[in-house]
């Protein structure tokens, strides 16, 4: 079972971020090794996820904060076959009361210059905010997303990524992120890393029929002449260009720290823009066990209405790598 403290701001009402604090004590994550996708949790938009712990939520790079290229590994480096899974819960009763759960599954093949990656993960929680009242789900969301790289040079590669979404609390039935790039790896040696990607995002959004109702400032729906409610379209596309910068170092044979920033900037509205931003303290404690710290930042400037601007994850978290 999961150790983990995470705090989680989310856009909706305090009874969802009370909800989401649950969701996040949930969280145990499989660490994979220096250089290999971080699997779990963000790039809405595109996003070089660092963070080798769960925030307690699962969360897949890609959702508004795409996954960034792998952290480089020599071309010359031997081939690899790697599946790992995780899964956590929380359950509360009495005068608190919740459940939540999560799970993810990542597995990534590398034969030579070539490399395919795929991760699935699912978050699931519920909660009242007294004895006497009922639960309510205040986290619901399934992710997946697929990877090819081809290393074509030692400080070059090219990817492809699409990412898929199923979440109501972001107001989405369904989110879809298609991400070609290429990156270019400033410094590529085994514990000292620094690298960077240019690429495009076209993303496809099916809205939920709550979500695209449009409301005043009290939240409640404004209505036309006929008193119908004024709704906003069903399905949104968007294009954008893609920026990120990434750096890991493993301090010593014990610690490691990364960090990485992604900037998503829409080329059909210039005020609609993304920002993600992901950092990693891990600890190796004893054998397949580390302890780690991590923080993340998604900033939406034109989220959908009655849905923050800002979302942040804190996590403290054990983590467990399958060998």
């Amino acid at each position: 079972m999961p150790l983990s403290i995470s705090t989680w701001s989310r856009a909706r009402s305090p009874r969802l971020v009370a909800g989401l604090s649950f969701a996040l004590l949930a969280g145990l994550r499989s660490s994979v090794a220096l250089g290999a996708p971080a699997p779990l949790p963000d790039p809405s938009g595109t996003g070089g996820a660092q963070a080798p712990a769960s925030s307690g939520s699962t969360e897949l790079d890609g959702q508004g904060k795409f996954a960034t290229t792998n952290a480089p590994e020599s071309t010359e480096s031997e081939d690899t076959t790697e599946l790992t899974l995780s899964a956590g819960g929380i359950l509360s009763t009495g005068n608190a009361r919740s459940a939540a759960v999560t799970g993810a599954a990542d597995f990534r093949l590398r034969r030579s210059i070539h490399q395919f990656s795929a991760t699935a993960a699912g978050n699931y929680g519920s909660a009242a905010v007294d004895a006497d009242s009922d639960m309510e789900q205040t986290v619901g969301n399934v992710q997946g997303r697929a990877r090819y790289d081809i290393y074509f040079h030692r400080q070059w590669s090219a990817f492809g990524m699409a990412t898929a979404r199923h979440d109501p609390f972001q107001g989405l039935d369904l989110r879809l992120n298609l991400d070609p790039g290429v990156a270019f790896y400033a410094l590529h040696q085994p514990n000292h890393r620094l690298w960077f990607e240019a690429g495009y995002d076209f993303q496809f959004d099916v809205r939920t029929d709550d979500a695209i109702i449009e409301r005043d400032d009290n939240g409640d729906p404004v209505l036309d002449e006929d008193g119908d409610e004024i709704l906003l379209d069903k399905t949104a596309v968007n294009h954008a260009a893609r920026l990120f910068a990434g750096y890991s170092n493993r301090l010593d044979e014990r610690v490691t720290f990364s960090t990485g920033v992604e900037y998503l900037q829409s080329v059909l509205e210039g005020d609609r823009f993304r920002l993600n931003w992901d950092n990693a303290l891990t600890t190796q404690l004893s054998g397949n066990f580390s302890l780690a710290a991590t923080f993340t930042l998604r900033y939406d400037n034109a989220p959908l209405p009655d849905i923050d601007k800002l979302d942040t994850v804190s996590s403290l978290s054990l983590v467990f790598k399958l060998p």
